[in-house]
């Protein structure tokens, strides 16, 4: 084999095979570290660290996501090399740092495309630390949490530190500089926030390190503006990350190709709480955990072919077992009265339950060794620090200037005429003191009447009298008017009192109204996960309501959970207001009574129907369904007054984090078709000022806040073609069907597949049906005749499919159309061995980077494993690209190019036919890989959204979002924040 025997791969492994790639590139990897020097530098190591063994286990488990885990890993790892432990920013480091970086920046592995964009950030990053020195500053102002216990916890969790870790200035400032070097991406449900904070976060790095100053410092973001401040607290949660990530598990003995005991993640949540011995090696604890979670999921509910799971799952049925307790025994657990003791929830916990290993204690252990694990496992796939940064801009999304715009307020029932609400019960309870009072003026009205008489009568005998009779009386006088007065005294203040209360059930609502915000505040939880939606539709955002026990210090304040709680937390507030209240000047006199009206209030909250009523008011502002029996039914109430999803809103999140008093400029409109979609967003460009163009086309990641009807997202305008047809001065719609629409459609349907391709296509997709079905469809499709295109190819395997009732489940074909119309994407036009050599030639030739006289090497290694014999004699697109790329690790023997290989070959291959035309890219979804953009659907012909990986080269239709593509569905519509100016800081 000639120069390459230096990286050793099997002289048997052809060039046709799928695991071609990822043989060449674990043998780069292992001639790699068995050529570098005996004592590499601790930047050289960190750079070309490919963590091949735990990307391999993190993608056969498919829980966790490998590119998430090495960004997290790597970004973590240059922070703690940048900070030293004084918390000095090493900036002399910085060059030679880069220059290693540069040299290394795109990794040749299987899927590290996804890797791209993430290395490019963190390179623009380490670029901006060296070049600007505002920067540098603004990192060293960052200290420790002060008296935040929840902070610390997150700086902990963010390095991977032990819980006992002391938190120093230098531990802080590695946090927050892994934040900033790790690549944001959405979780379920805070699209609305995520998409500002990714603009905060990469284009406004002097905005992100002031923000994690003041949420470490203060405990809270604050904005003020428009003479009203507004105040975030710090999100103590950072998410579930992929803890509910549901995973596919067949009803078999050997649970198919399931392989979840092998997720790194799992295997250290489980080592950190004792249930795997850490003492033990990884291949043992490995063993262990799959005995483990075998037995759990034999003994799995339910009777289907089939169920889905989740890590947290898998915790929590391990831990219930490893404890000996039920479900039954954790909700009774949970559904305890909780107090409020001295300013704090706590958990109420029989003696009889403490330190005797009962039920209690269990349970209790139960939440805290769940906490644990669950922290171990998302520390590996997520930076902590960054997840509770946007989870605390969220909440300025639900921040409203008035109460009464408060879900909590809707609650209440402050009005008089709220059925059992607290309006009503003030103004009863202030009717019956008043009625006291007024029969309190009444009675000294009487009698001072009756006094009156007295007092004229004796007046009139001490003026008749004589002097012995006089004398006494005028004692006699003085006595009763004295009496007298006192009596008027006393009907003068009653009277005053009854006027006072006159107005006091108006007077009282408005204190409460002006103090609840004191008390309470509504912030986004991350940990609601109360709705379900389709995998491409945001849940709605969960919020919940806190009690701040009037205190500025945000560490102090206790989110409310359950109804008890929020019921305590009222209770609370009344008690403690009345002393504040009683030392106005308003309620001088009142003391006595406003600790009547008080007691009345407490009552009423503490009753069942109090609790009822602010259900079903809640049900009825928020137009939902009103539950019968709701405190019975708890759990099918979609608002409550301590927790309710909202969609989030994105124009109030960016009107109040960035301080603007009137909303941000949003151009929307609902289309009818795809093209009309790619026009709108054409002519959104277009239309704009040529100096926001100019300076949207000079940033490096050029992007604009934009929604569709369920999601937000980044418009990134930054495609080439895509800036063509902005550039185009034709009729926008008819340039995009001609020069871009019907070319793509075109492509697919002049493609002809033969029985030998249809054959090959159909062994690739059996690996994709579930192992119950393989079977099945193996036989079915045995064998395919004549030739058909794309398009007939896709239809005959759908209604082949559909009528097949051993290949359909509920309706449903076992492989969706959707998701044979991305494997065709992929896999398309395919090749056959004797054309192999010169499309390679061709595209190495086609690549900007390729070192020519390396060609004659690589075309040498090609022949080599050309030769051997495989079951197949075609190739798909997705596999010449692995084909290139693992022809690349043995040639350059290296596993890393300064050079984006995978673009290159993805472009070269656009361009020369041998993959489906380059897509329009115009969008960043958020999510963890994919981009939005538009192609012609290989299997249906026609042009349509789709969802991409960064090279384009492998998609998957929107088929959820149909409706709002086709003008089926108006409301609510499509738009695009188009003047980046307003959210900038």
């Amino acid at each position: 084999m000639g120069k390459q025997k230096s990286v050793p791969i099997s002289d048997s492994l052809s060039a046709l095979d799928p695991a071609f790639h990822c043989e060449a590139f674990q043998a780069a990897i292992k001639y790699r570290k068995s050529h570098s020097p005996k004592n590499p530098s601790l930047i050289q190591s960190l750079i070309v660290e490919e963590y091949g063994d735990l990307s391999r286990r993190l993608d056969r488990a498919e829980i966790q996501e490998s590119t998430a885990v090495r960004n997290v890993l790597k970004t973590r790892q240059l922070a703690n090399l940048i900070i030293d432990d004084n918390g000095d920013i090493k900036v002399g480091l910085l060059p030679e740092l880069i220059e290693n970086f540069k040299e290394h920046l795109y990794s040749l592995g299987p899927e590290r495309q996804h890797d791209s964009y993430r290395q490019d950030h963190i390179l623009a990053a380490l670029c901006a630390l060296r070049d600007n020195r505002d920067l540098v500053l603004a990192l060293r102002k960052i200290s420790k949490p002060y008296s935040h216990k929840n902070a610390e916890q997150i700086i902990r969790d963010t390095l991977q530190l032990p819980s006992n870790a002391a938190v120093t200035d230098a531990l802080t400032r590695r946090a927050a500089l892994s934040a900033w070097l790790c690549y944001l991406r959405q979780n379920v449900g805070s699209c609305f926030a995520t998409a500002p904070a990714i603009i905060i976060h990469d284009a406004q790095p002097h905005a992100f390190f002031q923000d994690i100053d003041e949420i470490l410092s203060t405990g809270r973001l604050k904005r003020t503006f428009g003479g009203i401040e507004y105040s975030a607290p710090i999100s103590v949660s950072w998410g579930a990350g992929d803890l509910k990530r549901p995973i596919y598990v067949p009803r078999s003995s050997d649970f198919g190709t399931t392989q979840l005991w092998i997720s790194p993640g799992l295997l250290e949540g489980f080592t950190s709480i004792g249930i795997l011995d850490v003492e033990e090696s990884a291949k043992a604890r490995t063993q262990a955990l799959k005995t483990i979670i075998e037995q759990i999921l034999l003994k799995w509910e339910g009777s289907s072919p089939y169920f889905f799971v989740s890590a947290e799952d898998i915790f929590s049925a391990v831990i219930k077992k490893h404890l000996g307790i039920t479900s039954k025994d954790l909700e009774d657990y949970a559904n305890r009265p909780r107090e409020m003791i001295h300013g704090v929830i706590l958990m109420k916990m029989p003696k009889s339950a403490l330190g005797s290993g009962g039920k209690g204690e269990q349970c209790a252990r139960y939440y805290v060794l769940m906490e644990q694990a669950g922290s171990k496992f998302k520390e590996l796939a997520d930076n902590a620090l960054l997840k509770s940064w946007e989870y605390t801009v969220a909440s300025f999304a639900e921040t409203k200037a008035t109460f009464s715009s408060w879900n909590f307020y809707s609650s209440l029932g402050l009005n008089q005429d709220d059925v059992n609400g607290i309006g009503p019960c003030i103004y009863k309870a202030v009717q019956r003191q008043l009625d006291d009072i007024n029969a309190q003026v009444k009675e000294y009205q009487e009698q001072y009447a009756a006094m009156y008489g007295q007092v004229r009568y004796m007046e009139t005998r001490v003026r008749t009298a004589g002097d012995s009779e006089g004398q006494w009386l005028r004692a006699e006088l003085r006595s009763l008017t004295n009496e007298f007065k006192t009596i008027q005294e006393m009907r003068d203040a009653a009277n005053a009192r009854a006027q006072n209360m006159a107005s006091l059930y108006s007077l009282l609502v408005e204190i409460y109204d002006a103090m609840f915000p004191k008390y309470f505040q509504e912030i986004y939880d991350a940990d609601i996960h109360e709705v379900m939606t389709g995998p491409y539709d945001d849940s709605p955002a969960g919020f919940r309501l806190v009690y701040k026990f009037g205190r500025a210090n945000t560490s102090q304040w206790v989110p409310i959970l359950n109804a008890n709680e929020f019921i305590e937390a009222l209770v609370s507030f009344f008690i403690a207001t009345e002393v504040e209240i009683t030392s106005s000047p308003h309620f001088e006199g009142l003391k006595d009574i406003l600790a009547r009206i008080v007691s009345s209030i407490v009552a009423h909250v503490r009753t069942r129907e109090f609790l009822e009523s602010s259900l079903i008011r809640m049900a009825r502002v928020h137009n939902t369904r009103i539950i019968q029996n709701p405190l019975d039914n708890l759990d099918k109430v979609e608002k409550k007054p301590w927790v309710y999803t909202s969609g989030g809103s994105m124009e109030a999140l960016v009107g109040c984090y960035f301080g603007l008093l009137q909303r941000p400029t949003n151009t929307s409109r609902w289309v009818e078709s795809p093209i009309e979609l790619l026009v709108y967003l054409i002519d959104s460009i277009k239309q704009m000022p040529p100096k926001e163009q100019a300076a949207l086309a000079k940033s490096m990641r050029p992007a604009l806040l934009m929604h569709s009807p369920t999601h937000a997202f980044l418009f990134t305008p930054k495609c080439k073609r895509f800036q063509e047809l902005c550039a185009s001065d034709a009729f926008t719609y008819t340039w995009v069907r001609d020069t871009v629409a019907i070319p793509m459609q075109r492509f697919a349907s002049n493609i002809v597949l033969d029985e030998a391709k249809m054959t090959y296509l159909i062994s690739l997709l059996a690996e994709k049906v579930p192992i119950t079905y393989r079977y099945r469809f193996k036989e079915v499709f045995q064998r395919v005749y004549g030739t058909m295109s794309p398009l007939d190819f896709r239809a005959y395997l759908v209604t082949t499919m559909q009528e097949e009732m051993a290949l359909s489940r509920g309706g449903n074909t076992i492989i969706q159309p959707s998701e044979i119309d991305a494997f065709l994407y992929a896999q398309i036009p395919l090749i056959s061995r004797p054309q192999v050599t010169e499309c390679v030639d061709a595209i190495l030739h086609e690549m900007t980077n390729v070192d020519y006289d390396r060609i004659p090497e690589i075309m040498d290694l090609l022949d080599a494993h050309l030769s051997v014999g495989y079951e197949h004699d075609i190739i798909g697109a997705k596999g010449l690209q692995g084909l290139i790329k693992g022809l690349l690790c043995l040639a350059y023997k290296r596993t890393s190019l300064p050079w984006d290989c995978h673009k290159q070959i993805a472009c070269a291959m656009q361009k020369l036919g041998f993959a489906m035309p380059a897509p329009i890219l115009f969008a960043d979804t958020n999510w963890v890989k994919d981009y939005f953009g538009f192609t012609a659907n290989p299997g249906t012909g026609n042009f349509e959204l789709w969802r991409f990986d960064v090279t384009g080269t492998e998609g998957a239709p929107m088929s959820m979002w149909k409706h709002w593509v086709d003008g089926t569905q108006r409301e609510p519509p499509w738009g695009i924040y188009i003047h980046p100016h307003e959210y900038q800081r």
